[in-house]
């Protein structure tokens, strides 16, 4: 696998075009052009979009620029990873057909520069989200998206949105931030324990790396709504880095 490696979760694309969002983009085609001049691999930790759905026919068609930004990424020969989140499971075969992306459903395991990474989007890890994660089943049951895809796109996109929004919202980690670090840091090392080195998260928007003495990492990707943060594994170093913006 080629380095350095990138690592973004949490941009949260949507669909409504105003000025904050058409920000967003120039500076996250600002982060594509930089890795598109190193070279390496990109891993998307999930969430990139706020909505995501693939019908037989549709995709979203305000996420054009986006789609040909990674297609130039691709044909610039950076290898692209997509590990799903919460906000944008539901793909059916254009990311990884003509795309040509990795996608992952729910967490991905590699090596790089002799490293164990485990990369998850993280959701439903907390001890306070038993609701959630039954709720994930339902939501991403073959029967759901089934039903979900005989929608007029129209409908089913604005349904979409309005659900996102929500739980963009619900997920802010407010001044809890410390006490949720702490609760996923026992998943790394519990991953830890299990032989990987480096564990890589999104989904909770926080933005911290912790290297243990003996040289293992938790990096929490924070979000590029406020934060514009991003992970790179670089000659066998990890680092948290933000976009100047």
């Amino acid at each position: 696998m080629t380095t350095p490696a990138y690592f973004i979760s949490d941009v949260h694309l949507t669909l409504n075009g105003d000025e904050g969002e058409q920000e967003k983009r120039r500076h996250l085609f600002r982060f594509f052009d930089m890795i598109k001049q190193s070279g390496g691999t990109l891993f998307i930790v999930g969430d990139f979009f706020d909505f995501w759905f693939e019908y037989q026919h549709v995709i979203p068609k305000r996420y054009f620029d986006v789609i040909n930004r990674l297609q130039q990424l691709k044909s610039a020969g950076v290898d692209i990873h997509f590990i799903l989140g919460n906000h944008d499971y539901w793909t059916n075969d254009f990311l990884d057909g003509p795309l040509g992306i990795h996608l992952h459903q729910s967490e991905a395991e590699v090596r790089i520069d002799g490293q164990r990474i485990l990369l998850t989007h993280g959701d439903g890890l907390l001890a306070k989200d038993t609701g959630y994660r039954l709720m994930r089943k339902v939501l991403r049951s073959r029967a759901c998206v089934f039903l979900y895809r005989w929608i007029h796109p129209d409908l089913g996109i604005s349904l979409a949105q309005s659900a996102s929004r929500l739980s963009r919202k619900n997920n802010q980690p407010g001044d809890q931030q410390q006490a949720m670090f702490d609760e996923l840091s026992q998943y790394a090392r519990d991953r830890w324990a299990e032989g990987c080195d480096v564990v890589v998260m999104g989904h909770y928007h926080l933005n911290r790396l912790h290297t243990n003495s003996d040289g293992k990492s938790f990096l929490c990707l924070g979000d590029w709504i406020t934060h514009y943060t991003y992970g790179k594994l670089s000659q066998g170093r990890l680092t948290l880095e933000s976009l100047s913006v």
